[in-house]
């Protein structure tokens, strides 16, 4: 056989081969190391969102926060956590937490329970941006939006 002949064979061999590799160890619906990182911090951030000494270890120093009055860093951040302790009443869960991974950078969406007692609730949507530095994912971005009671996408 001439040599030219061989080579759409060849061709197709070297992409199935090269797709197979890139498929190794990820099956549809299992979440990666990394989206498994991201929602550890995630989970303890929310768990001590009070705690100034907890959350220094979470923002990154370039840490933006994007609220209703404007933008606020790391520091001031903190500083609202020192002076203001207990800022964040009632019980807090996720009630939905979606993780996408882009290499270094990792952005988490979802929404936030907080039940307040009494029957009183609220809830949140966020965004909050990471960044791996050093093997460690830090936030260096975050925004809250507060939802209405029953509201739903699309109504």
């Amino acid at each position: 056989m001439h040599p030219l002949l061989r080579f759409p064979t060849c061709v197709a061999l070297a992409i199935s081969a090269a797709a197979s590799f890139t498929c190794v160890g990820l099956r549809a619906g299992e979440p990666t190391a990394a989206e498994q990182e991201v929602r550890a911090v995630e989970e303890r951030w929310l768990s001590n969102e009070s705690r100034p000494e907890v959350v220094e270890s979470i923002l990154a120093d370039d840490f933006v926060h994007v609220l209703p009055v404007g933008f606020i860093d790391k520091s001031e951040h903190l500083q609202y956590l020192k002076q203001h302790p207990g800022a964040f009443p009632g019980t807090h869960r996720f009630e939905e937490l979606r993780i996408r991974v882009y290499g270094d950078t990792a952005v988490a969406t979802g929404i936030v329970r907080t039940d307040l007692g009494a029957g009183s609730s609220k809830r949140s949507a966020f965004t909050d941006v990471f960044v791996r530095r050093k093997g460690q994912w830090l936030a260096v971005n975050a925004q809250e939006l507060p939802l209405n009671p029953g509201a739903s996408p699309g109504s």
